[in-house]
């Protein structure tokens, strides 16, 4: 009877427990990733000079109830959505990309891509993310880097703009 009873109060409090730490979230500083950004590219007019970041035509939104929708801008044209899935802040300095559809980089459809970030000054996003085959399965192995730009709204509607 001893037993049975030592064995019992020792399943409770095992489950107790095991429920207790189950329920613990993770604590990190979440970081701003939330807007629209700007992938932007160096850009330098002599290879002896760092160059400047020059704003591209592509993309990326990651809204607020988890979606993400990278488009580009094809000038005098039309606008393409290159990509959308899921995203969610994992720590302090990562984030998961789940890729519903990609048609700039097939091989992430369907699969769930980590990527390393680093926000300077509010305004700019350094990501680093690897990937290991390309959409033939051949092996890349390959860190990839990007700066995005934060798309902001103006106090007020620029003059030199044509619509």
């Amino acid at each position: 009877m001893k037993k049975l009873y030592f064995f019992t109060v020792l399943t409770v409090m095992l489950v107790a427990a095991t429920g207790a730490m189950a329920q613990k979230k993770t604590k990190f500083k979440s970081g701003e990733l939330r807007g629209i950004w700007q992938l932007c590219h160096y850009v330098s007019e002599s290879q002896d000079a760092a160059g400047y970041l020059k704003p591209s035509n592509t993309f990326k939104v990651l809204s607020d109830n988890g979606r993400i929708v990278n488009f580009t801008i094809i000038p005098g044209w039309d606008a393409i959505i290159t990509g959308y899935g899921t995203w969610k802040q994992l720590t302090d300095d990562s984030y998961k990309e789940s890729i519903e559809r990609n048609i700039h980089l097939p091989m992430l459809d369907n699969k769930d891509n980590i990527l390393e970030f680093e926000i300077k000054d509010n305004d700019y996003l350094h990501l680093k993310f690897f990937i290991q085959k390309d959409l033939n399965g051949n092996e890349l192995n390959t860190w990839y880097n990007e700066t995005w730009k934060r798309v902001v709204m103006p106090d007020k509607f620029p003059e030199n703009i044509v619509r």
